[in-house]
């Protein structure tokens, strides 16, 4: 993108000048600077239409390694229901875990996304910066393309949505690991320091927030109890639906295959009167996939069934 960026400001300048010597009645060397503006945009097109401006328009210059990992990250789901799913997951990580400058990259960009610690964070950022093994733009794209190009063998979806809080975090994180501080760099390193900073006490904020809802939420739940009679169980469930700490969907799947479970060891030892009627809601259970607007509803229909068995 260095390269699209060079032609792209070069025909900005050149196109200023030419429309300045127009206003000024200079009407032929306005035609030149005018023509020379386009031959840089043509290149800039060019290179922003080639297969290495595709990339970087994705991932950034440097293939910015936590844009690479989050686009893996959002195919995951799709990758489990895959024949060779497993296979491309364990691929992908070892080839992380394998690599030096790939497993660098992991260890910087999950222990700043992923920060945990009440302490000052400004001043804790501002050491670990400090502590960070700075490495080398051509090594870190070179590396990181080599997770590319798993993304690109296996068909992955690489028009993922990332958030643009995230996308910051990213390249703030990547800043600070290609550059060291000095004279000439410290207001970016400031500014990507704030970046981190902010993107922790944000998460801190987040965390506090969902546990005091949680913390009502419980109460609330108890009460309910004792008003509508609702079972330890059930009661239960509430809690884990409710918790910020639970995976929805993990608990969906849980409550699915102990159903699944309880179903099969009934239809083996139900009569032939009544297994045909049990092999029916077994298949309507395992037809049954997560929703996240229904997923409570579905995880107390999953708990009726477990009763009745």
């Amino acid at each position: 993108m260095a390269e699209f960026n060079d032609n792209s400001h070069k025909g900005m300048v050149l196109m200023q000048q030419a429309l300045k010597k127009y206003a000024e009645g200079d009407f032929e060397s306005g035609d030149k600077d005018r023509d020379e503006a386009n031959r840089y945009f043509d290149l800039a097109s060019a290179e922003m239409n080639s297969e290495e401006g595709k990339i970087s328009q994705l991932y950034g210059e440097s293939r910015n390694f936590g844009l690479v990992y989050q686009v893996f990250e959002e195919n995951l789901i799709d990758l489990l229901k895959r024949k060779d799913g497993k296979q491309i997951i364990k691929e992908f990580y070892d080839t992380i875990r394998k690599n030096k400058v790939l497993n660098e990259q992991f260890k910087v960009y999950d222990a700043f996304e992923n920060f945990d610690n009440n302490d000052d964070v400004e001043h804790i950022i501002s050491e670990a910066t400090e502590l960070i093994k700075r490495l080398d733009k051509k090594s870190v794209m070179e590396n990181n393309n080599k997770l590319i190009d798993l993304i690109r063998k296996y068909n992955l979806n690489e028009y993922v949505e990332i958030p643009e809080e995230k996308e910051n975090l990213y390249e703030a994180i990547e800043y600070i690991m290609l550059n060291k501080k000095s004279f000439n760099n410290i207001g970016n390193f400031i500014k990507s320091e704030k970046i981190i900073t902010e993107h922790i006490k944000n998460k801190q904020k987040k965390q506090i927030s969902e546990q005091l809802d949680f913390d009502m939420f419980k109460d609330k739940i108890e009460e309910s109890g004792k008003e509508f009679d609702l079972n330890e169980e059930e009661k239960k469930l509430f809690q884990d639906y409710m918790n910020p700490k639970i995976n929805n969907k993990e608990l969906f799947e849980n409550i699915k295959n102990e159903t699944l479970k309880l179903l099969g060891e009934t239809i083996e030892k139900s009569d032939e009167s009544d297994r045909e009627s049990w092999k029916t809601v077994n298949e309507d259970v395992k037809n049954m996939t997560y929703n996240e607007a229904d997923c409570f509803t579905q995880c107390a229909k999953l708990m009726e069934i477990k009763e009745t068995l």
